[in-house]
């Protein structure tokens, strides 16, 4: 009893100390700094630089203002700020928030925030305690007037000054080991953090505009076809698969039993996104555009309308949530547009779907309508929350009640995740089972957007769309299959894919290779990454980094764990 009544009368004394809340204010608005000082790839320099400098101005900003309290309440946007940072060090490590996590959270839905929040309890609890305390302390100092001394405020103002120079200074000499370079906008906090999010606003503003600036853009693609046969051209676009968990590309259990076993496929066994974010990712996927031209996608449309412009019914069926996104642009170019992913409207989460439900309306379709048809399935495949994503049928490896995210879960967290692999490969063969028993010539195409972290070696990475990706996130599954009719109608198509199994591929080829194999021509079509065209080559990889810029996957700052599974699996450049 007593003990309880001296912690609080000491918190008591706290919230009257302004000389003692002053310094509780800086320590933990430095929390985020400190962490990235201590870890970020630095040199000496560059950490004192990256320690310094915000702690100088968060000296300047309390000292300027005598009422202390209503300053870190006006700083709230900052510690919400901070409190994101911190949450992102327990999913990721070194990295700052990154303009792909802003855009992530404006096109996130409800169920899909639950779904992760509910499993980052550890980090939550802790940025709970953190700061929960000081914005009742900053509340209470500000209602009761509670004022640091003047001559306190004036030392504490010169030495913010001193070190905002000092700091600046030291500057000179920081470099980041990774990139051999230092930037204040890349590697200082809360710096990089704000010009991430100015960056993010901006994009999402082009993002909006997207339907005026890409309004009078023509593919003005033809059909080269003399062939009267009806024939149908199926891209599946896959969600977080990574290959290293399929059974088919060497993983050690068997999670596609079915495709293992499916004949005229072809799996492309050095296959890597350009993105490991989704919004970039099935952008570039669905359209022309790949990493060394992103920019161009603002005024583009995508591989539906080039389709259509060719005389194709198109139909794009999806299993994700709307989000006024380049995806959402992409596929409602279609002739049909269907969604099955709806909201409960109580509860405003989406109601969850098995990606199997896509097959019937599309094998409706396809027996409504005539002529050649241009399919896009995309599927929720194996995103988080992976035990949400197969039927009860599916939980073949176990345990997998996987309560919170963490190393110490990982068995059960594998285990949901492989799951999920279980049921994509039960929904792909049946997808091609059906298309095979139509008996029209069909070509399939199957990509994941991105790969996924499942804390697979000491970085204890988790999840995706980190600045810096991972061998996890980059190294997708990728596959192309063959109907026996269409292998009959084009024989060298097939001869010509199965030749380019092994070769060096990204996701930049998946738009050149169906308009290729749909004999359709346009302006826009590269022959040269086309899977099936016998001018295929093979070219360096490039990957769009967090701000829109192309750049070689290996300078990714790819660490040694990384290397180390390309080496081992044999990648190419």
């Amino acid at each position: 009893m007593q003990e309880k009544i001296q912690r609080r009368s000491l918190l008591g004394r706290l919230s009257t100390n302004p000389v003692a809340l002053f310094y509780i204010y800086l320590v933990v608005n430095m929390v985020p700094s400190l962490y990235f000082a201590l870890f970020q790839p630095l040199n000496l320099l560059g950490k004192a630089t990256v320690f310094l400098f915000p702690l100088s101005l968060y000296l300047l900003v309390f000292s300027l203002f005598k009422n202390m309290g209503r300053t870190q309440i006006l700083l709230f946007p900052v510690l919400f700020i901070h409190a994101f940072q911190i949450v992102l060090f327990y999913l990721f490590g070194e990295d700052v928030i990154a303009v792909d996590m802003y855009l992530n959270v404006a096109t996130t839905n409800t169920s899909e925030i639950t779904e992760l929040l509910g499993s980052l309890l550890p980090s939550i609890a802790f940025v709970c305690i953190l700061y929960i305390p000081t914005i009742v302390w900053a509340i209470l100092q500000w209602k009761r007037k509670i004022y640091a001394p003047k001559l306190f405020r004036q030392k504490a103002l010169i030495a913010g000054v001193a070190i905002l120079f000092g700091s600046l200074l030291i500057s000179l000499g920081a470099k980041n080991t990774n990139r051999n370079a230092f930037a204040f906008t890349v590697d200082v906090y809360p710096i990089n953090a704000y010009y991430n999010l100015n960056f993010a606003i901006n994009k999402w503003k082009k993002v909006q505009a997207y339907p005026e600036t890409s309004k009078d853009f023509t593919f003005n693609s033809t059909s080269a076809s003399t062939k009267d046969q009806r024939e149908i051209f199926v891209l599946i676009v896959g969600e977080t698969s990574r290959a290293h968990n399929w059974q088919v590309y060497g993983y050690n259990r068997p999670t596609t039993p079915h495709l293992s076993q499916q004949q005229n496929t072809v799996f492309y066994q050095d296959a890597l996104t350009q993105s490991n974010t989704t919004h970039k990712s099935v952008s570039m996927i669905l359209s022309d555009v790949n990493a060394t031209n992103y920019e161009e996608i603002y005024q583009r449309k995508g591989i539906a309308q080039a389709f259509k412009e060719a005389g194709f019914t198109t139909i794009c069926l999806s299993n994700q949530s709307e989000n006024n996104s380049f995806i959402e642009y992409f596929t409602k170019e279609a002739d049909i547009y269907q969604t099955i992913r709806t909201t409960d409207p109580k509860t405003r989460l989406t109601v969850n779907r098995p990606d199997e439900d896509l097959i019937p309306i599309m094998m409706n379709l396809i027996e409504k309508t005539t002529g050649n048809l241009f399919i896009v399935l995309h599927s929720y495949g194996s995103h988080f929350n992976y035990k949400e994503r197969y039927p009860l049928a599916y939980q073949k490896f176990t345990p997998d009640n996987l309560t919170a995210v963490s190393r110490r879960q990982k068995e059960q967290l594998v285990n949901t995740y492989d799951n999920s692999i279980l049921y994509t490969d039960y929904f792909l063969s049946s997808t091609l089972q059906a298309l095979q028993q139509v008996n029209i010539p069909s070509l399939v195409l199957y990509t994941s957007d991105h790969g996924e972290d499942l804390f697979d070696d000491d970085r204890g990475l988790f999840l995706h769309s980190s600045p810096t990706p991972s061998y996890y996130q980059l190294h997708i599954p990728f596959f192309l299959w063959f109907s026996d009719s269409f292998i009959e109608e084009h024989p060298e198509q097939y001869q010509l894919a199965q030749q380019r199994k092994k070769e060096p591929i990204s996701t930049h080829v998946i738009f050149h290779t169906l308009l290729d194999a749909a004999e359709i021509q346009t302006p826009y079509l590269k022959r040269e990454f086309s899977l099936v065209h016998p001018q295929f080559k093979a070219i360096p990889r490039q990957y769009l980094n967090d701000h829109d810029q192309a750049v070689p996957y290996q300078q990714m700052n790819l660490k040694e764990e990384d290397f180390e599974q390309i080496k081992k699996l044999n990648l190419k450049k």
